[in-house]
């Protein structure tokens, strides 16, 4: 990237770092049961909430004792099972009528990051005047706050439950974005573990890698502070030392209680001091390929980091000393080259390939680089900047099977 854009990026860093300081993102109230979420609406003097689910969500038994729970309550609640993953305009668009025609008066969503991401998008929709979604693309551009909302994530990866993004996708012009602003934060996030028991494994692998990358992202990124970089520390450490043995045994209370608050402080973190281009370039990709985001993110991971080069040294040799995968007697290019290899080794036990295995058509680099240049530049407060033929390269050897 040259010199101007350069300078502009950081300038424009710099003033956003400022406004972090006065702008406080709230942190949602935790609960570990379901059990209290009777008690959270009646709190409130609410009766009629809209319960989104996903279809596997609503086969289990746990999904069950919500149902009976809130008709004990004599609390009047409407279901809405099925939210697919990567969600479009038109299911949220559906989910909102759907609100609005059962006068709902709060918002329950229990699933993964698409469940709680679409929950998030149609309390925007039902909330502010503007109906197209496309208008609150970006950073605080949502008016007004979202109705009562209680977040019940079922993995351990997106920390939707504690972000102020909602990723949605244009499904007529395959733009998938962030809507990001501190009134999409649930009121509550419910880490009930419990819910974790059922997960596939490589389910637990890719959003357990993609709560990695948040915090990583978040940590080497210029706009954290002492808050968002301690978050980080603990969702790093976690992660570490707790993913391999969650991937292993679903049945392992210590590491499923583990992880879940690692997306969680992993969530908080990235929310004060945003991502990074391994999120921006797979948005790009998931907006047209339609591949499962946690996935992408684990691929794309080391690449990224690669080509930051020596930028990224310090804060990568940094985080590799407090996972305990790092040494301090070794110089900063070993530890970070160490870190590194942890990524892609831990990868290649969870079964993650270590590339996209030529997904992406020749014809497709640029229009993808550029749609994550124009996502991430200047916003994304990087290591370094990469422009869009620097992130082309990047794609190009993250695409290739002779990696």
């Amino acid at each position: 990237m040259n010199v101007i854009k350069i300078a502009y990026a950081r300038t424009f860093q710099f003033f956003l770092r400022i406004a972090s300081k006065i702008v406080r993102f709230p942190i949602p109230m935790t609960k570990e049961r379901l059990e209290d979420i009777p008690t959270l609406l009646n709190s409130n003097g609410l009766k009629c909430p809209i319960l989104i689910v996903s279809n596997t969500v609503s086969k289990g038994k746990r999904y069950e004792s919500v149902i009976k729970m809130l008709e004990a309550n004599q609390i009047k609640y409407f279901p809405y099972i099925g939210i697919a993953s990567d969600p479009s305009f038109k299911t949220i668009e559906v989910l909102a009528g759907f609100y609005k025609a059962h006068e709902c008066d709060s918002i329950i969503a229990i699933g993964g990051g698409s469940v709680i991401d679409a929950a998030k998008a149609m309390g925007v929709l039902v909330s502010n005047k503007y109906k197209n979604l496309s208008r609150f693309k970006g950073v605080l551009k949502v008016k007004k706050k979202l109705p009562y909302f209680i977040a019940v994530p079922t993995t351990a990866g997106t920390g939707s439950e504690a972000s102020i993004a909602s990723v949605v996708t244009n499904e007529e012009t395959k733009d998938k974005f962030a809507i990001s602003d501190g009134k999409l934060v649930p009121n509550v996030a419910i880490l009930d573990d419990s819910l974790l028991k059922g997960l596939p494994s490589e389910l637990v692998a890719t959003t357990g890698m993609d709560a990695f990358t948040h915090a990583i992202e978040s940590y080497m990124n210029h706009a954290g502070n002492k808050k968002s970089k301690e978050y980080a520390k603990k969702s790093l450490y976690l992660i570490k030392n707790h993913l391999y043995e969650f991937y292993s045994d679903r049945e392992n209370d210590i590491a499923r209680h583990n992880m879940l608050y690692a997306s969680f402080y992993a969530a908080i973190s990235f929310t004060r001091s945003y991502v990074g281009y391994v999120h921006a370039l797979a948005h790009a990709i998931g907006g047209v390929y339609h591949k499962p985001h946690g996935y992408l993110i684990a691929i794309l991971l080391p690449y990224v980091l690669e080509a930051y080069g020596k930028k990224a040294y310090k804060a990568l040799a940094k985080a590799a000393i407090e996972m305990g995968i790092g040494s301090n007697t070794a110089s900063r290019e070993e530890n970070a080259l160490s870190l590194i290899s942890w990524i892609r080794e831990l990868n290649q036990k969870m079964g993650i390939p270590n590339s996209l295995d030529n997904l992406i058509n020749e014809k497709d680099y640029l229009p993808l680089a550029e749609h994550a240049s124009i996502e991430a530049n200047p916003w994304y407060p990087v290591p370094k900047e990469l422009d869009k033929n620097e992130l082309a390269f990047v794609l190009r050897r993250a695409n290739s099977k002779n990696n």
